[in-house]
């Protein structure tokens, strides 16, 4: 099967998976009323295109609110903005860490279904990517600060930035000593 053609419908299994996933958003417990306020906030942002700003209303609500159901939540959304296409911040690795993440919270989630499945379709947009290193893992749990998970993905999101530019180089030079090797020599 083409690779297009499989990443064309992964991309459209996401949508789909994301437009299911708008049921059963508020988290009960601590702070509902809050998180109700963010996941909103949130969700005007990305509809806005606002990736960054709906990411860091989210990471905030976490930080504030820690070992709350909203915060465990948030790990789930962070992962489905992270795997927005259009999103030039996310990549299907920080998407990864962060299903993980939630995935491991202990109790009941709302979303564990559909983050183990939009987990699965990250793995398998990274293998269609030729510069994929490896997928990212999970760095803390739901208890832990949500902001050393932001640094750690930031720094790991920096480190294949660096790896890519110097698989780019190095492709670069192979292919100008292959030019060298192939042109024709003057007797």
């Amino acid at each position: 099967m083409n690779a297009t053609i499989v990443r064309r419908s992964l991309i459209v299994l996401v949508s789909a998976v994301g437009q299911a996933c708008a049921t059963g958003r508020v988290a009960p417990g601590n702070g509902a009323a809050d998180w109700t306020k963010a996941l909103a906030q949130a969700e005007a942002a990305a509809s806005e295109r606002r990736y960054a700003d709906a990411d860091r209303i989210l990471a905030d609500f976490a930080t504030r609110n820690p070992r709350t159901a909203g915060a465990v939540e948030s790990e789930y959304w962070r992962g489905l903005i992270a795997l927005e296409p259009a999103n030039q911040d996310g990549s299907p690795q920080v998407a990864i860490a962060f299903f993980e993440a939630y995935g491991k919270a202990p109790g009941p989630l709302p979303h564990r279904l559909e983050a183990d499945i939009l987990r699965h379709i990250a793995i398998k947009l990274q293998s269609f990517s030729p510069s994929a290193i490896a997928s990212a893992t999970p760095t803390t749990t739901s208890g832990a600060a949500p902001a050393a998970s932001a640094a750690d993905l930031k720094a790991k999101d920096t480190e294949i930035q660096r790896l890519k530019d110097e698989l780019a180089k190095a492709n670069d030079e192979l292919e100008r000593i292959k030019r060298r090797l192939t042109a024709p020599t003057k007797p």
